[in-house]
């Protein structure tokens, strides 16, 4: 064994001999456990920390959208759509206005409108055609010597005093307005073409685009040109496309009891403040005139021929 080789084992049988003294030493074990651990940590976070680091630049590197600092997001079909203008929305603005409509609840049902039913009766009863003549009679409204079909029912008091008139059924306020034949009136859409009419009314509580709920107050029953015999009363209707239906018929039942209504019956409807032309029953009454009941002049002893001699 040369030098070089004698110095090389007395170096490592030193180092050998202070691992020893160390390895005796009771802070040595701990010391080196937190050592290694404080290592394993350091490698771990830096190795979570160029993960992320590498999935940011990925998707970079592979967002060919982003330009100028400006990240497109979406599928290609909608970033085609936003660059030709089109966003993708084709609704009709005026079905968003009519699907903003309160949807009635599903089991919500028409009531009379007034707050208790035990205290009005009906003094103006629908017209019905298929009703008996005298039912038909009773449900006519005389008004400037002419006598119209009533469109729904009329209610009052019997001690003959104003009460208030409430919403048969939630919806939205779509009139509130003076008419100077109806007196104040109010329509209420509950569904798309269906609507409550109330007329004759006072002192109104609400306005149009008003959202109510049944049994809100709308005013109080008041009078009317139109139909001077009820008194103090109050008008109401449901229609549905136009075409009044009997209220009486559809009381406790909801909007799908109400039946279909044709285009031509639509059509043939008026508005519900208005009044058909009466020279137009004047005209169908004279047409149905019986001929007998009709003057002779030959039967005239004043024009015949042989008195006259």
């Amino acid at each position: 064994m040369n030098n070089h080789d004698e110095k090389q084992a007395s170096k490592w049988g030193r180092m050998q001999a202070k691992m020893k003294r160390l390895a005796k030493k009771r802070w040595m074990l701990p010391a080196l456990y937190l050592g290694l651990s404080a290592v394993v940590l350091t490698t771990f976070l830096w190795m979570t920390s160029t993960t992320d680091l590498t999935d940011e630049q990925r998707d970079s590197e592979f967002d060919i959208e982003n330009i100028g600092g400006h990240q497109e997001q979406g599928s290609p079909e909608e970033l085609a759509d936003e660059n030709t203008g089109n966003t993708g929305n084709t609704e009709d603005p005026q079905a968003e206005e009519e699907e903003a409509v309160p949807v009635v609840a599903q089991d919500e049902v028409f009531e009379l409108p007034v707050m208790d039913e035990n205290e009005v009766a009906v003094v103006g009863t629908f017209h019905d055609y298929e009703a008996s003549v005298e039912e038909q009679e009773t449900a006519l409204v005389r008004y400037n010597n002419y006598f119209y079909q009533n469109k729904g029912i009329d209610l009052a008091k019997e001690d003959g005093e104003a009460f208030d008139v409430t919403a048969s059924m939630s919806g939205t306020i779509v009139k509130a307005e003076e008419d100077a034949l109806f007196g104040q009136v109010v329509h209420v859409e509950h569904d798309e073409d269906i609507l409550s009419i109330y007329q004759s009314l006072n002192e109104l509580k609400v306005e149009v685009g008003q959202t109510v709920k049944q049994g809100d107050v709308l005013g109080e029953a008041g009078r009317n040109l139109y139909n001077q015999d009820a008194g103090i009363h109050t008008h109401f209707e449901i229609r549905k496309d136009g075409v009044p239906v009997n209220p009486i018929d559809f009381v406790d039942q909801g909007i799908s009891a109400l039946p279909n209504v044709s285009a031509e019956e639509a059509d043939e409807q008026l508005e519900p403040e208005s009044l058909p032309d009466p020279e137009e029953d004047t005209e169908d009454s004279e047409n149905d005139e019986d001929p007998a009941d009709k003057e002779d002049p030959k039967e005239d002893p004043e024009k015949d021929p042989e008195l006259d001699s």
